[in-house]
This record gives structure tokens, sequence and C-alpha cells, in this order.
């Protein structure tokens, strides 16, 4: 349990969010989830004047975290954490566009083990041009989110 408290502990420093209004630049939990690469597999079928076209709405666009919650009751680490993930087409798509969709993601860990014993992720909000999909993709952008923070947690109490 100690291997992992330290990490912790440092990481309810690192994904707060920056006192400098200035700084943009991404922390921890961020990083974490740009390395999943969640909008990997993302398309959509557009339609237009009779045409359909299959669109990969696959490049991050952005991740913020707006807020993260830490708790260690014995040997049970718990976080929630709510924040916007927005994902688009590559420049050179033929039709362009974007999604974002805010989330909230909870998870608890064994201490003990290391182990992530829960993982929840709600999607509460979607916008952009191709909002309307995300409902339909929930289950495959949250499970890659969802093996992503698992691994990363896992690396943290490595250390």
């Amino acid at each position: 349990m100690r291997n992992c408290l330290g990490p912790l502990a440092a990481g309810v420093f690192l994904l707060q969010p920056s006192c400098i209004a200035n700084a943009q630049a991404p922390n921890a939990l961020e990083r974490a989830i740009e390395d999943a690469q969640p909008c990997r597999s993302v398309k959509t079928k557009v339609s237009s004047f009779g045409i359909s076209v299959e669109v990969g709405v696959d490049k991050l666009d952005s991740v913020k975290i707006e807020n993260l919650q830490l708790s260690v009751n014995g040997n049970t680490g718990q976080a929630s954490a709510r924040g916007t993930l927005a994902c688009k087409t590559s420049d050179e798509a033929l039709v362009e566009g974007g999604f974002s969709a805010t989330a909230e993601v909870r998870l608890k860990v064994d201490l003990t083990t290391r182990k992530t014993t829960d993982i929840s992720i709600e999607i509460m909000k979607t916008g952009g041009r191709f909002g309307d999909i995300v409902k339909g993709l929930e289950t495959e952008v949250s499970g890659t989110l969802r093996r992503s923070l698992a691994k990363n947690l896992g690396k943290f109490c490595e250390k």
C-alpha cells in the first residue's frame, strides 16, 4: 500500500487544475486519456445528395478535466472526475466536423493489490456536428477510457 499512497498523493497535486490562469498544460489524468486515443476508432456515416460516406471522427481535439475528487478509506482508494472529451475529423476529411462529450468517471482501487476494482463512465452531455453519434458509441469510447485509466493507475502505483 505504501508504494501506491505516494503516487496517489502526488496525483492529487498533479490532477488539480493549475492556479495559474494562463497555464494550458495537460495534467496527468488528461495525458492518460490522450495516450489512450479514445477517438481512434470513432466513425459515422454522413449522407448528402443521396450519397452516404463513412467519416472518421478519429482525431483527439481536446481533453479537459473540470473537477476531481480523491479519497482513501482503509485499503480502498476512490476517485471521481468530470470532464469533457472532444474528437474531430482530420483536416483532409471530405466532410469536416466533430463532437464533444462531457462525462462523469468513477473508480475504486484496492491499494494492497494495486488493482482497479470498479470503473464506471457516464456520458452526461454531447455537442458538435456529430454529437448525436456519441450515445451510440458510448460503450466503445468508455471501454477504451476504462482500460487506459486502469493501466495508467497501475503505472503510478509501481513507482
